[in-house]
């Protein structure tokens, strides 16, 4: 999915030393600038390779550290530029590099700074406040449920549109400007509300998010052009599948799809779970109904698992994804024909387990390959990516949710709870569903003690 890049020879042979042993099945391109030493002959060693699409990480040491600041002012979204604490990448051991590699594809989906226009893609501004690029680590829109519920449990303004920092531990970053404005610790499976710390000493700033996709516009490209290049680079399937759950990273591989192989050989098949939300439901009708495609449905029963007096899905015991993996992988399994390719939304943010899979492997259970596009992507990426194709956003990220999945799903996490039981349409949506009721007494009363 992507190619390392460093300077000498020597430190290409520590790097393909590396790959060979963490990187197996990833298809990792090694190359050198030649022993090029001055920036301006590096920039231009870097510039000729990526004439071709696609993601690019150059590893510098310690003594290059000048050139690299240089560097990722310079070059386009889809490189990275990163320095590998000894003074040469040799020197480090294998598996420093691997954790060092790991690190910089963090920064594809975390390079962020502060325009004199607001928030600029790559490291050409000012550095955010307290901002920092880790594993695990992701970047959003909070839209304007995300700020309302804010406002509600602090009762001070925060703004609109601002892009917030998902860090460790789960704690929030939310920037005004280059400043943090608030800060809110989530958690997942709380019976607890989010704690909500407002700065009354930071303006809050209004984010346009039409300028910021203007402004932006030729970074978000160049990343959007490297995904298209990795899915060419699979060779030809007969069947294009993608699983589409509703959800921002679902549709965005979707388009993805259709742009890359036409929007005929593209099978869409939609996990319906059975206890949707009523405005993915709608969301689903309305975006297949805008891009002229016909989804197939693979209905995982879990309403009527869940009518006939079975218990809830826990995060110990979550049966409810096994059964909407098993549904989709039928209908796949049904629909093949020929060689199979399967276009997930997986990111490298999302789990650990998803960082440290290849973005290219072979399905366990059916005859097909699949494949992850926006792996190196933010959910930031992802939003602007589908506002720039005039494709509105499922409701509930505008109603302040980060994921969207099951109104009873084990994941969700006490904000997204907050809002389901605050927000009045939602509620009204859900209330009269017994399945809902139950999920909100257990998660809200039962653990409180409550009889």
């Amino acid at each position: 999915m992507f190619r390392l890049i460093v300077r000498s020879k020597r430190d290409k042979d520590a790097v393909e030393a590396m790959v060979s042993r963490f990187y197996r099945g990833w298809d990792v391109r090694v190359e050198s600038l030649g022993g090029a030493r001055s920036p301006e002959k590096m920039l231009e060693r870097l510039v000729e390779l990526g004439r071709e699409p696609g993601f690019y990480i150059v590893l510098l040491g310690r003594e290059d550290s000048e050139a690299a600041r240089f560097l990722e002012r310079r070059l386009p979204a889809n490189f990275v530029v990163h320095v590998v604490p000894r003074a040469r990448v040799r020197n480090a051991r294998l598996e420093q590099l691997m954790a060092e590699t790991l690190a910089a594809r963090a920064k594809f989906r975390l390079a962020l700074t502060w325009c004199s226009w607001g928030y600029c893609l790559g490291w050409r501004g000012e550095t955010l406040e307290d901002y920092s690029v880790g594993p695990g680590f992701d970047l959003f829109i909070g839209m304007e449920g995300f700020t309302r519920a804010i406002e509600r449990l602090s009762g001070a303004r925060i703004g609109r549109n601002p892009v917030v920092l998902k860090a460790s531990n789960g704690l929030h970053l939310v920037y005004s400007g280059r400043r943090v404005k608030a800060r809110i610790t989530i958690g997942e499976g709380s019976r607890f509300r989010p704690e909500v710390s407002v700065r009354g000493d930071v303006e809050p700033l209004d984010n346009d998010l039409k300028l910021m996709l203007a402004h932006n516009k030729t970074m978000l490209e160049a990343l959007v052009e490297a995904s298209k290049a990795f899915l060419k680079t699979l060779g030809d399937y007969d069947t294009i599948v993608v699983p589409w759950s509703g959800g921002k990273d679902s549709t965005a591989v979707l388009l993805l799809a259709f742009e890359v192989y036409g929007r005929r050989k593209v099978r869409v098949v939609y996990g319906n779970t059975g206890v949707e939300f009523p405005q993915t439901e709608s969301y689903v009708e309305k975006i297949s109904s805008m891009l002229g495609f016909k989804p197939i449905e693979a209905y995982a029963g879990i309403d009527r698992i869940l009518g006939n007096g079975n218990p809830l899905p826990t995060l110990d015991n979550r049966w409810c994804t096994e059964r909407k993996i098993k549904a989709i992988e039928d209908k796949i399994a049904e629909i093949a024909d020929g060689r199979t390719l399967i276009l997930v939304g997986d990111r490298d943010s999302e789990s650990f387990q998803r960082e440290r899979r290849p973005p290219v492997r072979r399905s366990v259970n059916i005859d097909a390959t699949v494949a992850a596009p926006l792996r190196l992507w933010s959910s930031l990426h992802v939003e602007l990516f589908l506002l720039s194709r005039s494709i509105p956003l499922n409701p509930l990220y505008h109603k302040g949710f980060y994921r969207i999945g099951c109104y009873m799903c084990p994941a969700l996490r006490n904000w997204e709870i907050e809002i389901m039981i605050t927000d009045s349409t939602l509620y009204l949506n859900l209330v009269g569903r017994p399945i809902f009721r139950k999920f909100i007494h257990n998660r809200l009363y039962r653990r409180l003690g409550a009889s």
